[in-house]
């Protein structure tokens, strides 16, 4: 008997004592318990028989698995069409595997009623014909990604609909990704990864590419903290499909972006939305971490290229991949058509939802960072869902903290039901309308907003639409600087508190616009705009007694200060050249306006 048939006959003589009867697919037979090996298999060599004292370790081809705990010997393999899936099924508890190496195949996890863990020690998965990684069972599964390894799991399928398991790693129950090492997915035609209930990720640094949604949680999809990039060629980054309250009182569909385990770093580039959630997203720094969520969706707003652009893959690309699949050319694959219809006098709308965050009830920002670059609304909330008891009112969009920077082509903020920022910094760089709603209040924090149209829209056609009660607020409009669509009397617009400075350029519009009139009772408020539209702005109910009006010649760098008993209360440079505009000031009817 020559070295490696002994090698292999103590290994097996092992195994079967331990009564951990495994087969070598395609090679082998068993007979009442005892495995043949053909001994001229090519695939076994003396480099690739494990001979260490760990005999739980198992080494097949070019990889190797290793039990960890739980059920043993739960995992067979089987060979088709020149390609190895390793099965594990039949567990009598709760197990964890690790693989390594690199498998020119797929894993099914069959975990019936125990929780699984699949450690990625080091591998690459690959699969032409099979899902990679696909998952069933009735607890919870996890996929580890183990420190100091990066992990490939490459789907190379044809396109495949969502019956037929259309993504890189698809599981039936809640799936959970984590970790301290890296993982890349590439999927060349599905999804990337796709649990039809919740999915969560943590602590990993973690890349998805592919051409249809990258992240999919059925119930919900939770990100508590890691280095995440997810790129979609012609699909959403983080989608959520279900809408329903669970038989324990869980609200399904919602996105949660928070940093209870570290800090979360998210990084999301698709072709449709950003974000598209069943119910809501909520994002928010929590445990003293951080959160900083960068979106671009569809077209970058502030470019004139018909491509998306993909966000670079962290630590160089995998073998073998070049860069994002279809990147550089029209996305999708498909025919791109930039402009849509017009609607509500926006030419510039694709005609696909192509928004950064998109939530069919509501989207709430606690904290963090969020930036979003999109060709339409950057955060859009629709009003599509019944409230619960206790929930937020369908339809809102609230930040009550953190800085969120938003470019858009359309709206940047479009509420169907209220738009409510109380804190934070809100920079609107780019939009068509700044912010949009059945009503729109500020209460606090800090807004800046430019805008082609209106820098606010309200749409409520009775009661107040409009409140700015404190805070700061800066509008630099080509439209109305704050327009409300209210006819009762000196409602549609109130300012109550805060500084607030309106510039509006257009001699069509007004700095203020109301249909029935507004009401002043404190504050700062400077309003600018050319002469044409004066009426509407000195609507007030207080005008006599806290308004003064001015007409000035302003040019593009001047600056316009108010002043109170000699002393200024507000002042703004001027973005634009105004030749003939009325410059209005609300606080005091003995105020002092003046230019330099």
């Amino acid at each position: 008997m020559d070295m490696k048939v002994a090698v292999i006959a103590v290994l097996l003589a092992a195994a079967v004592v331990a009564g951990a009867a495994f087969m070598l697919a395609g090679n082998g037979t068993s007979d009442n318990g005892v495995i043949v090996i053909d001994e001229e298999d090519s695939r076994i060599s003396d480099t690739e028989i494990d001979t260490g004292e760990d005999s739980s370790a198992v080494n097949t081809g070019e990889f190797t698995i290793v039990f960890e705990s739980g059920t043993e010997n739960a995992w067979t393999e089987t060979v088709s069409k020149g390609e190895t899936t390793i099965t594990f099924a039949n567990l009598t508890a709760d197990t964890s595997y690790s693989i390594s190496g690199k498998l020119e195949g797929n894993i099914v996890i069959d975990a019936g009623d125990f929780d699984f863990e699949l450690i990625l020690n080091g591998v690459t998965i690959s699969s032409s014909n099979n899902v990679p990684i696909y998952i069933t069972g009735d607890g919870d599964v996890d996929i580890t990604a183990k420190k100091d390894t990066t992990n490939y799991i490459y789907d190379n399928r044809d396109a495949v609909s969502d019956d037929d398991i259309s993504a890189a790693v698809y599981s039936t129950c809640d799936l959970h990704i984590k970790g301290k090492g890296k993982l890349v997915i590439v999927s060349d035609n599905n999804n990337g990864i796709h649990s039809k209930d919740d999915l969560s990720v943590k602590n990993l640094t973690l890349y998805v590419t592919c051409v249809d949604n990258a992240l999919k949680g059925n119930d919900s999809v939770k990100i508590t903290s890691g280095n995440i990039t997810l790129n979609s060629v012609s699909g959403d980054g983080i989608k959520t499909t279900s809408t329903d309250v669970s038989s324990k009182g869980v609200q399904r569909g919602t996105v949660t972006i928070n940093s209870d385990d570290g800090n979360t770093s998210l990084t999301i580039r698709a072709y449709c939305d950003g974000i598209d959630a069943a119910f809501d997203v909520i994002i928010e720094e929590t445990e003293n971490n951080t959160v900083t969520v960068d979106i671009v969706a569809g077209v970058s707003a502030s470019s004139t290229s018909t491509n998306v652009t993909g966000a670079a893959m962290p630590g160089g690309n995998p073998p073998g991949f070049s860069g994002p699949p279809g990147w550089g050319g029209n996305p999708g694959g498909g025919s791109w058509n930039q402009f849509g219809p017009d609607s509500e006098g926006n030419k510039n709308k694709a005609d696909y939802s192509c928004k950064g965050i998109k939530a069919d009830d509501a989207i709430i920002i606690r904290s963090g960072t969020v930036t979003i670059d999109s060709f339409d609304d950057c955060l859009h909330s629709n009003n599509e869902n019944t409230m619960e008891s206790g929930a937020i009112p369908a339809g809102n969009v609230e930040i009550s903290g953190g800085t969120v920077t938003l470019n858009s082509k359309d709206d940047a903020v479009h509420a169907d039901g209220s738009a409510i920022i109380s804190g934070g910094a809100v920079k609107v760089t780019g939009s068509y309308e700044g912010l949009e709603g059945t009503s729109v209040s500020i209460s606090g924090g800090s807004v800046s907003i430019v805008s082609t149209d209106d820098g606010i829209n309200s749409t409520v056609t009775t009661g107040t639409g409009i409140t700015v009660s404190g805070g700061s607020l800066y509008v630099y409009a080509g439209g109305d600087g704050l327009d409300s669509n209210s006819r009762t009397s000196y409602s549609g617009i109130k300012f109550l508190g805060g500084d607030v400075i309106i510039i509006s350029t257009s001699g069509g519009n007004s700095s203020i616009d109301s249909e029935a009139g507004y009401t002043y009772t404190g504050g700062n408020v400077l309003a600018i705009c050319p002469q044409g539209m004066t009426q509407e702005v000195t609507k007030a109910d207080t005008w006599n007694e806290k308004a003064i009006s001015k007409t000035m010649s302003l040019s593009k760098g001047s600056s316009v200060k108010v002043s109170v008993n000699g002393s200024t209360v507000i002042s703004t440079t001027m973005p634009t050249s105004i030749s003939n505009a009325f410059v209005v000031y609300l606080g005091s009817n003995s105020a002092t306006l003046s230019t330099s």
